[in-house]
C-alpha cells in the first residue's frame, strides 16, 4: 500500500513536470485555492468557538445539577491537579465522580479518596468485559452512578478554573444545546513547550468543514450531555467498541442542532496538557479509526496532504533554482504562508507551541502525520494498540466482524449498577 501511494505520488509529479506548464500553473492555483479554503474553513470555526456568555447571569436555582466523570487508571499527579481544580469550583450543584479503572498500583485510589473530604467520591472499577473499549466501560459505570441532569465528562490530565464549569453551563444553557465540546488550551510555563501532536489532534478538528457534512469538531479532553439526552442516545453501550464515543453523540445531536463546539477563552477557561509519549499514544489509538479502518482512506488522506500540504514546500524550494516561474514561484509562496498561518493559528492561540518554533516546524507537520497515520494502521492491522496498559486492538478491530454477522448491530452487556 505505501509503495502505491509513492508510485501515484511521484508518478502525479512527473507527469506534472513531463507536460506543459499550464498544468504546473493548475497544479499550483487548485494548491492555492485548497489552502485558501482550509485557512477560511479554520478562522471560522474558531471564531464561531467563541463562548459568548449570557447577558444575565443565572442564579444558583435555575442551574442545573452536574455530575463531573473522570476514568482514572495509573494517574498521578495529573489526577491531582485535576481534583484540586475541581473541587475549588463555584458550581453549586456539583457532584464528582472518580472511577479507578483497575489501577496497578495504590496510587490513583489513594489519590482520589485523599479528596472525599472535598466531596469526591471513589468508584471502584469493575473489569471490562472482551467486546467493550476500558474507556467506554468506565464511561457506562460512572454514568450509572452518578445523579446530576447534566454530565461532564472530562480526562485527568484536564484543569479547571474556579468559575469554569458554572460559565460552561450557562453557554449551553443559552445555546439550548443538549451537548457540548470544549477545545481546551495550555496553562503558560507548561512542558512540553512544544505540543506537535496534539495540535495536529486539534487541527483537524479545526479546518474542515466538519458541520457541512454533519460531522461536527468534537475532543474527548472535556464534553458535556444531558443525562436524559445520553440515555435516548442508549448510552455507551452504543458506542462500546468506539474509540471515540463523544463523537458518536454529536453527530447525533448536531441532526437536531442541540450541538455546540466551543473553545477555552479567558471568559471561559480550561486547560489541558499531556506529555509527548501521551500525545504519540492518542494520535496512534485515534488516527486510523477515525477514517473508519479503511485502507483507501488511508491512501486517499495520504495523497491529499501530499500533494496539497507538502507537496507547495517542495515546490516552493525547487523554483528557486528554476528559470521562468515566477508566477507559479508567487502561487505556491502564498499557498505556503495560508498552510502555515493554519497551523500556527491553532498552535500559538492554544498555547502548544510559541510563535517561533511553530513558525519552523510546519512544513514537517503534515510529514508526521502521515506518518503517524501509517503507524498507527499497521499498529492496529499487525499489531497491538496498548492505552494505559490494555490492547484497544482487540475490542475496536472486534467492530467489522459484528458488523458482518449482525448488519452493525450488537447484543451490548450492560454493566452492573455500582454498589
Amino acid at each position: 500500500m505505501i509503495s502505491a501511494e509513492l508510485l501515484v505520488f511521484a508518478g502525479s509529479i512527473i507527469a506534472v513536470h513531463s507536460t506543459v506548464r499550464v498544468l504546473l500553473g493548475v497544479l499550483g492555483a487548485l494548491q492555492l485555492l485548497c489552502a485558501l479554503v482550509l485557512l477560511r474553513v479554520s478562522t471560522q470555526t474558531w471564531e464561531n468557538a467563541t463562548p459568548r456568555l449570557p447577558a444575565k447571569e443565572l442564579q444558583d436555582d435555575e442551574l442545573p445539577s452536574v455530575s463531573v466523570l473522570i476514568p482514572a487508571r495509573d494517574e498521578t499527579t495529573a489526577l491531582q491537579a485535576c481534583l484540586a481544580s475541581l473541587t475549588a469550583s463555584d458550581y453549586p450543584k456539583l457532584e464528582i465522580l472518580v472511577l479507578d479503572d483497575c489501577s496497578h498500583g495504590k496510587k490513583t485510589p489513594e489519590i482520589i479518596r485523599s479528596f472525599a473530604q472535598s466531596g469526591v467520591r471513589f468508584i471502584a472499577g469493575k473489569t471490562p468485559p472482551a467486546e467493550w473499549v476500558a474507556k467506554n466501560y468506565g464511561y457506562e459505570q460512572l454514568r450509572h452512578a452518578s445523579s446530576g441532569e447534566m454530565l461532564l465528562f472530562c480526562g485527568a490530565d484536564t484543569t479547571f478554573e474556579r468559575f469554569t464549569i458554572r460559565r460552561l453551563v450557562e453557554v449551553c444553557l443559552a445555546r439550548n444545546n443538549d451537548m457540548m465540546s470544549v477545545l481546551p488550551s495550555r496553562r503558560r510555563g507548561t512542558h512540553p513547550r512544544v505540543a506537535l501532536v496534539q495540535t495536529l489532534r486539534y487541527y483537524w478538528e479545526l479546518c474542515l468543514p466538519r458541520r457541512m457534512f454533519k460531522r461536527p469538531p468534537v475532543l474527548s479532553a472535556c464534553w458535556l450531555i444531558r443525562a436524559a439526552t445520553l440515555t435516548d442516545f442508549g448510552g455507551f453501550n452504543s458506542v462500546m467498541q468506539s474509540v471515540s464515543p463523544e463523537a458518536v453523540f454529536a453527530r447525533q445531536a448536531v441532526v437536531s442542532d442541540t450541538y455546540g463546539f466551543v473553545r477555552s477563552s479567558a471568559d471561559m477557561p480550561l486547560y489541558s496538557a499531556k506529555t509527548y509519549q501521551e500525545q504519540y499514544d492518542s494520535m496512534i489509538r485515534l488516527r486510523y479509526p477515525q477514517l473508519h479502518r479503511r485502507l483507501e482512506l488511508v491512501i486517499a488522506t495520504t495523497l491529499f496532504e501530499c500533494l496539497f500540504f507538502v507537496a507547495p514546500f517542495v515546490c516552493l524550494t525547487a523554483c528557486l533554482f528554476l528559470r521562468h516561474t515566477s508566477g507559479l514561484l508567487v502561487a505556491w509562496c502564498a499557498t505556503c504562508v495560508a498552510i502555515t498561518c493554519m497551523y500556527v493559528l491553532v498552535a500559538v492561540r492554544t498555547r502548544l507551541s510559541p510563535l517561533l518554533p511553530a513558525l519552523l516546524i510546519s512544513p514537517f507537520v503534515f510529514v508526521a502525520d502521515i506518518v503517524l497515520l501509517h503507524v498507527s494502521l499497521l499498529r492496529y492491522e499487525f499489531g497491538d494498540v496498548v492505552w494505559k496498559g490494555r490492547n484497544v486492538c482487540l475490542p475496536v478491530m472486534r467492530v467489522e466482524m459484528n458488523e458482518d454477522t449482525t448488519d452493525g448491530r450488537h447484543s451490548p452487556s450492560k454493566p452492573e449498577p455500582d454498589v
